[in-house]
């Protein structure tokens, strides 16, 4: 392929992929009959932490998938398991005001809370860069189940609140994510977590530490004018980014720990991500051409160093070696920009027979190739279309 397109500055990826949560499958909310809870002290990254669940699989080993009151998703394997006990009572998931006692709980009394509709943003930071974060959120999730139901998806707004845990600098950040990213947390300014269902970030702006110096800073305008410079534009969208994956799999879209390809997760997610730095809230749309992405899978086309769309499907290899990640990533946004624009249809197809897949089951190379044409129809016909097509971007 070759594309004669102008190119534009691009930012690098500065997030590590994570697999995204759907929903506790068979987990109980007030009233209903659920399976007993399993109490489970795991040895976790050198250190003890107990679980309290129910368990969705187990294999012949004892290891388990254990679903959890705030919307864990834990997998625990058999040699980490110290203790292991269960009791009678049905797993009842967390309103919103118990999630936020628990949330302060964990993080200490220096921490608040921020509650909208959809969100307990548990910060501390200033209370309006928890706004802000907030106020993104809520637009966001509204655009997007929206969207979606447009296309014939049948989802529907989580039933409970999402957790976002914002830090007031990466100091503090990073003490807490190493506990899920381990040595990678330097590659990440903010995730979100595939066993704990929950937001991590630190304040982009550095409001905190601004208002401490000026006594000025830290107000809802002040933040919104450091969001509208080009510089914060990968800021923002990282919080786009991931927040598209929490919603995606809280609202039923996608289901959690099922064969996903990395190339449709994180495309979807950067098809949604691309800021507005013209809007006072710097993101107000969604499916903008997302130049950073673009002009890199333009310049790597013209060099020869793309994949082939089968390379793409049948591994996620090329998304976790740190020398490909990035180029992977641009052919992500470019084929799923694509397939959501002009092969909906099929898209929205291609998700269902996704979510319809076992827990824990990983196909073959072949199979996802072959799931991918029988909605899609055949590769090299496709890649023609895709030429055709994403030509007219300027």
């Amino acid at each position: 392929m070759r594309f004669l397109a102008p190119l534009r500055d691009s930012y690098p990826a500065a997030r590590l992929w994570l697999a995204c949560w759907l929903g506790l499958a068979g987990a109980c909310h007030p009233g209903g009959d659920c399976a007993a809870v399993e109490h489970v002290l795991v040895n976790r990254n050198g250190g003890l932490q107990r679980l309290s669940g129910e368990v969705l699989e187990e294999d012949s080993v004892g290891s388990l998938l254990l679903a959890t009151d705030e919307g864990g998703l834990w997998p625990i394997s058999a040699d980490s398991i110290e203790e292991r006990t269960s009791d009678s009572a049905p797993l009842v998931r967390l309103d919103g005001d118990q999630l936020g006692a628990r949330l302060r709980e964990e993080l200490g009394e220096n921490f608040q809370l921020h509650d909208s509709k959809n969100y307990i943003v548990c910060f501390n930071t200033t209370q309006a860069y928890a706004k802000w974060c907030s106020s993104l959120l809520e637009r966001l999730q509204k655009a997007f189940i929206s969207f979606w139901k447009k296309k014939g998806c049948d989802i529907e707004q989580p039933e409970e609140p999402l957790a976002v845990l914002v830090f007031g600098d990466r100091r503090s950040y990073e003490r807490y994510a190493k506990q899920d990213l381990g040595g990678s947390v330097g590659n990440a300014i903010g995730y979100y977590s595939l066993q704990t269902n929950r937001i991590v970030m630190y304040d982009l702006t550095g409001s905190q530490s601004l208002r401490r110096q000026t006594n000025r800073r830290g107000k809802l305008q002040d933040i919104t004018a450091l969001l509208r410079q080009p510089a914060a534009e990968p800021l923002v969208a990282t919080v786009v980014h991931e927040a598209t994956h929490q919603i995606a799999y809280n609202c039923g879209l996608q289901k959690r720990y099922v064969d996903n390809p990395v190339w449709l997760s994180e495309g979807m997610a950067m098809y949604f991500e691309t800021p507005d730095l013209r809007s006072n809230r710097s993101w107000r749309g969604i499916g903008l051409v997302n130049y950073a992405r673009w002009d890199l899978f333009v310049q790597n086309d013209r060099a020869g160093k793309n994949g082939t769309l089968k390379d793409l499907i049948a591994s996620d290899d090329r998304f976790r070696n740190g020398r490909t990640a990035v180029d992977a990533y641009a052919e992500a946004w470019a084929w799923n920009y694509f397939l959501i624009k002009w092969r909906g249809k099929d898209y929205v197809d291609y998700l269902d027979t996704l979510r319809a897949k076992p827990l824990l089951r990983y196909d073959s190379p072949a199979q996802r190739v072959a799931d991918f044409e029988k909605h899609f129809g055949d590769l090299a016909e496709l890649e023609e279309e895709f030429v055709r097509r994403m030509r007219r971007i300027d």
